[in-house]
This record gives C-alpha cells, sequence and structure tokens, in this order.
C-alpha cells in the first residue's frame, strides 16, 4: 500500500466521520424524538386497551339484549334482581318514561330522546327535500346511535339504553325578543344524587347545538384502569336531492387532524375533481382529531371538539335504498380524566361563507370551509376570493340565479377578453401565413424531411415577429378560471331548488326527456342545456377549425368534433347551472370571434407581416432562436449521418 492509498483511506475515515459528527442530532431534536416515540408508544397502548375495551363491550352488550328479552318475561323483583346484574350501579337508569325534548330556533328543530339522551332528530326549517318535504338532516332511525360505552365494574354501559332523568320544558323556543337567545336541556343518568352521567344540550341562534358529556363523582362506579371512553356516532345519511348518482358522489366521511388540514375517507375535501364514490371504506386515526364530519352534497352534520378528540375509527357503508345515501359511523376516544367533555355539532348547509365563520373558542381553525369542494389551494384560491364573494354580492340584490349566472358569465369573459383577443389575433396572424406555410409543405413532402420543414417555418414565424404558441398561450391562462368555475356550480348551494326556464334546479340535470333505460356512457333522460352546451361547442369549432394547420396531424379535426360529444355524455348528469354556464361561455365566445373577424384586416396584417419579414431578413437571430435553430441543423446533420451508414 503506497503513500497515495494511506492518504485516501484516512480522508474517507475523516468525511465519514465529519457526516457523523455534522449530522448528528442535537440535545433539542434527541428531546424531541422522544417526545415523538412516547407518544407512538401510547397511541399504540391506547389502540390496544381500545380493541379489547371493544371486543369486552361488543360481548357484553350481545349478552344484555338477550338477558333483556328475557327479563320481560319475569317477575317484578326478579326484574329488579336483573337489572341490577346487568345494569350494575346504573340499575335505576334501566327503566323509565321516554320523552322527547324540542329544541328550536329560526334555523332548526333538534328533538332529543330521554332514551340515551340521544340527538333522535334535526329539522332544517329554511330547506326543504327534492319532493318538497320538510328536510330532517337526522331521520327518527333506531340506527342512528349517540352513545358513550364504559365499564361500571364488571358491567358494560351503553348509555343508548339507559333513561335520563329530564324535569324542564319539553318544547324550548329561542325568542331574543324576550331574552331567551338560547335554550338547554340537561339529562342525567343517575347512580344516585349526587353521582350521574350528564349529557347536556345548548341551542343558540344559529345551526350550533353544544353538547357536553359530564361524568359526577363516579370515580368508585367507572373502571379506572382504561384511559378512554367510547363515543359511539353512527347516522344515516338521507337522500334529499333530485340527482341520487351525483348525490352519492359528493357524500363522504371527512375530518381533521388537530395539527393538520381537512381530510377524507373518500378524498373530496378540497378536490380537484374526484368524488367519494359509492364503495364502503372505513380507518383507523391514530391521531388527535378536531372534528368528523358526516357530509352530504349541501348539507353536513360534525362533530367537532372544543379541546380534541383521542385516537377514532371511522366508516362509510353505502346504502341501496330510495331513503338513505350511506350509513356513517364513529368510535371516538374520550379520554377518563376530563370530567367534562366539551363538544358542539353543526347541522347546516354547507355554505362557504357559513362554514367558514365556525368558531368555538377564539383560537380555532376548524377549517370547515374546506367541506365546500371548491378546488385545490389554486382553484380554491380563485374560487373563495373572486368567485363566491362577488357570486354572493349579485346575489344580494338579483333574486334569479338565470340571470345571476348570465352576468357572472359575461363578467368572467370580459375579464378574460384581453387574453382571447391576444389568442384570436395571433391566430389570424398564423391563418394570413398559411399559404406560405402551404409551400413550405410542398417544398418539403417527404417524412424524413420533417426537420427541415420545421427548421423553415421556424425561421418564418421568426421573421414575422409571431409564436406558434401565442394562440395556446393565452387560453392556457384563462383555464384555472374555467376549472375554478368547474368546482363551483355543483358546489353552490344558492343554485339548490332555484329554477330557471325549464330547469326545475340549477344544481341538478335538467332532464326535458327520460328514457325509462339507462344509455351506457350517457344516462337515462336528455339534459338539454348539456346538449346546448355541445351544439354550441361544435359551431365555435367549425368556426375556427379552418385557421389550423392539422395538416401533419390529420386526426386533430376529428378530435376536435368528437370532443363536443365526449362532454355531452360527461355532462348529462352534471348541475345545469354548470351546462348552462358552459353554453352561455360557448355562445360568447363565438360572438366574440365573429366581432374580432369583422374587425380584423387579415390583408392588413399580411401586408404588416411581409414588412416584418423584409426587415427582419437580415437581422441576427435572438438568442434562443438562434441556439433552437442551430440545435435543430444538429440534429438534422446527425439525421442524414445515420442515413448514409
Amino acid at each position: 500500500m503506497d503513500k497515495n492509498n494511506i492518504i485516501g483511506i484516512v480522508l474517507i475515515i475523516a468525511i465519514f466521520a465529519g457526516f457523523v459528527i455534522w449530522t448528528r442530532p442535537s440535545e433539542e431534536e434527541i428531546a424531541a424524538q422522544k417526545r415523538h416515540r412516547d407518544s407512538v408508544m401510547l397511541v399504540q397502548q391506547q389502540l390496544a386497551e381500545k380493541e379489547m375495551m371493544q371486543q369486552r363491550i361488543k360481548d357484553s352488550l350481545a349478552a344484555l339484549d338477550q338477558d333483556t328479552a328475557a327479563v320481560a318475561e319475569i317477575s317484578d323483583s326478579a326484574r329488579v334482581s336483573a337489572y341490577a346484574a346487568q345494569f350494575g350501579k346504573f340499575a335505576p337508569c334501566a327503566t323509565g318514561i321516554n320523552k322527547d325534548i324540542v329544541l328550536e330556533n329560526d334555523k332548526m328543530i333538534v328533538t332529543i330522546s330521554s332514551k340515551g339522551a340521544m340527538v333522535k332528530t334535526v329539522q332544517l326549517k329554511n330547506y326543504k327535500t327534492n319532493s318538497g318535504d320538510s328536510l330532517f338532516l337526522v331521520r327518527e332511525n333506531p340506527m342512528n346511535e349517540l352513545s358513550l360505552d364504559f365499564f361500571a365494574g364488571n358491567n358494560a354501559i351503553s348509555t343508548k339504553n339507559l333513561y335520563f332523568a329530564y324535569n324542564g320544558k319539553e318544547h324550548l323556543v329561542t325568542n331574543p325578543n324576550t331574552g331567551a337567545e338560547e335554550v338547554s336541556a340537561v339529562l342525567r343518568a343517575n347512580v344516585d344524587s349526587q353521582s350521574y352521567v350528564e349529557f347536556a344540550y345548548k341551542l343558540g341562534d344559529g345551526y350550533i347545538l353544544d353538547y357536553n358529556i359530564t361524568l359526577k363523582n363516579l370515580d368508585n362506579v367507572i373502571n379506572q384502569n382504561s384511559s378512554f371512553f367510547d363515543l359511539n356516532w353512527n347516522q344515516y345519511l338521507p337522500v334529499l336531492e333530485a340527482g341520487k348518482m351525483w348525490e352519492e358522489r359528493n357524500s363522504d366521511l371527512c375530518y381533521k387532524a388537530s395539527d393538520d388540514d381537512p381530510e377524507s375517507l373518500g378524498g373530496t375535501v378540497g378536490g380537484w375533481f374526484g368524488g367519494a364514490g359509492n364503495d364502503a371504506k372505513s380507518d383507523n386515526l391514530n391521531f388527535s382529531t378536531k372534528w368528523i364530519a358526516y357530509k352530504g352534497q349541501f348539507f353536513s352534520s360534525v362533530l367537532i371538539s372544543k379541546e380534541t378528540f383521542g385516537n377514532a375509527s371511522v366508516a362509510m357503508q353505502p346504502q341501496n335504498t330510495n331513503n338513505n345515501l350511506k350509513f356513517m359511523s364513529s368510535r371516538i376516544a374520550l379520554p377518563t380524566n376530563v370530567k367534562t367533555n366539551n363538544m358542539a355539532f353543526y347541522f347546516g348547509p354547507n355554505k362557504y361563507q357559513i362554514l367558514k365563520e365556525v368558531q368555538l373558542t377564539e383560537d380555532d381553525e376548524l377549517q370547515l370551509g374546506d367541506l365546500v369542494p371548491l378546488g385545490g389551494w389554486f382553484l380554491g384560491t380563485i374560487n373563495r376570493y373572486l368567485i363566491v364573494p362577488f357570486f354572493n354580492w349579485l346575489g344580494s340584490f338579483i333574486s334569479n340565479y338565470g340571470i345571476i349566472i348570465l352576468i357572472l358569465t359575461i363578467t368572467v369573459k370580459g375579464l378574460l377578453f384581453p387574453l382571447t383577443l391576444k389568442s384570436y389575433k395571433s391566430s389570424a396572424a398564423m391563418r394570413v401565413l398559411k399559404p406560405q406555410v402551404d409551400e413550405l409543405n410542398k417544398k418539403y413532402p417527404k417524412p424524413e424531411q420533417a426537420m427541415e420543414k420545421q427548421q423553415a417555418m421556424m425561421s418564418l414565424y421568426s421573421k414575422a415577429g409571431i409564436s406558434p404558441m401565442g394562440g395556446c398561450l393565452p387560453m392556457l391562462l384563462q383555464m384555472p378560471v374555467l376549472i375554478a368555475l368547474f368546482r363551483f356550480f355543483p358546489a353552490s348551494i344558492e343554485l339548490r331548488q332555484q329554477s330557471f326556464l325549464w330547469a326545475d334546479d340549477l344544481s341538478s340535470f335538467d332532464s326535458i326527456l327520460d328514457f325509462g333505460f339507462s344509455i351506457p356512457f350517457y344516462g337515462d333522460h336528455i339534459s338539454l342545456f348539456a346538449l346546448l352546451m355541445a351544439g354550441a361547442m361544435i359551431f365555435q369549432t367549425k368556426l375556427t377549425s379552418g385557421q389550423m394547420d392539422t395538416g401533419t396531424m390529420p386526426g386533430m379535426k376529428i378530435m376536435l368534433y368528437l370532443m363536443p360529444v365526449m362532454m355531452l355524455c360527461w355532462f348529462n348528469d352534471y348541475s345545469s347551472g354548470l351546462t348552462y354556464y358552459y353554453f352561455l361561455s360557448n355562445i360568447i365566445a363565438i360572438l366574440q370571434i365573429v366581432l374580432v373577424r369583422n374587425n380584423i384586416d387579415e390583408k392588413a396584417i399580411l401586408e404588416k407581416l411581409n414588412a416584418k419579414v423584409a426587415k427582419n431578413s437580415g437581422k441576427k437571430k435572438s438568442g434562443f432562436l438562434a441556439r433552437l435553430e442551430e440545435a435543430q441543423k444538429q440534429m438534422l446533420e446527425q439525421q442524414k449521418r445515420n442515413g448514409k451508414r
């Protein structure tokens, strides 16, 4: 081994040692890693405890159901003994009278059942179903559940089986004129006069229902070897709209981690295009959560923690019935060391202006506005800060949403017209140069001459001072606005049940003929606005296709005419407000094309371009174009050398 080898080995060792020292974590980083490991271990421990507890509760409740059926057939004294064996110290709550407590404000009516102290029904007063019936966001159903599960001694207790005591009025209505701006109901499952489980509900003037669970003096009653209780929240998502398929696609189970953005089982929160679909989905949320939402197309039920929930198991199951879309379920861990769990429900519309203002504490960043699928970050920004405010401003003094969409379309097309005009002028310049381009096509007809032809065309365009991409770039710059509107219209509850012309509901499709059967890729009806949109697209394509050079791509013209047919199939089930907007947009585009063509002197443009060609013929090419042509020359020479071989 010579000196150079020794020096090399020493340098390698030194570099390696230096890298190890340089990348060694600091004491703060080591402490942070330890905290992270401890947190992960705690979550894993909670999950293991939760699984064991869930299985024990499941087994015990199954036995309880069987025993309860048997209890009904025995004597009173035996029944008391049986209840004591089944419910332990909660035996006094095993029987009672089931009464309904109603909390009402100007927006909703909430009915609470004293058995289980559960939300039984929620009616939104200012909305109707598609059939014109009262809109119940939560309907009475034995499968709907809001219960706390825990162990009291060896007894598995589920509060859905307990009768809660309630001593107040059974119908409470907010009335700011008399000072009753809030109404509340406090229900208790009493072990004795000093020990109880308390469910408290409070309704103000909006869509928020405060919901608090308090455990009072139950340390000696409830098992202390578990670090959490299970809050079970199960609810059917009802069918409320005309287009069930679109409603299914836009219904989802969503949630927000305490330190992250909202997510969902179906992947639609704030998404660009996708939908939740109609497949069964489930997940274990192994982190603390701020809220869980059962989201429909236009209405949502959201359970929010004023602090944070523990980990949770969530699932949604499709329902093939006329009344229900999906069955949503959540099993949420509530810490046992917290005597009062402060929560709230949001039962209301998916209206961005309302949801973004929901806040339970001053420090809340709930991001409930993301339940309205306005697009990803970029598209959502366009919608939230441009389209939505302008749309709402128009709605403040115009009641006809067909007129509002017309004004919105004219405004958007007007603001984008400078880009459109630049595109049209570039297309006109390309069109007047077409005879010269045709000459180049004749001069270089062979496929192997494609590079020489391309080089000659680039030289022609350069001398004329135009860019072949000049017509495409302005159109590309318009695309974000067009796609943002694609997300905006189907998500706008403002269009729900708003009629215009033959469309009964601008948030759904405008069927003028139902087939009674389904055509693959099209549907079971004819949507007239979608049909008019496709017709306008074909007419616009006919106006513009003549100025396009499709010689090198003969199939392009077929694709241009095929696209409207594809759009017709895609949009047949979409919101008629959206297809109406696209129809108007295409009509305005046709008028702009005709207007621009009638005011553009193509002979003058040709003379100007010819003058530029003559002027620039002796000029040195720009650096970029010179490099591009040099690259093309090198490729051409390489092709020739390869041909000689």
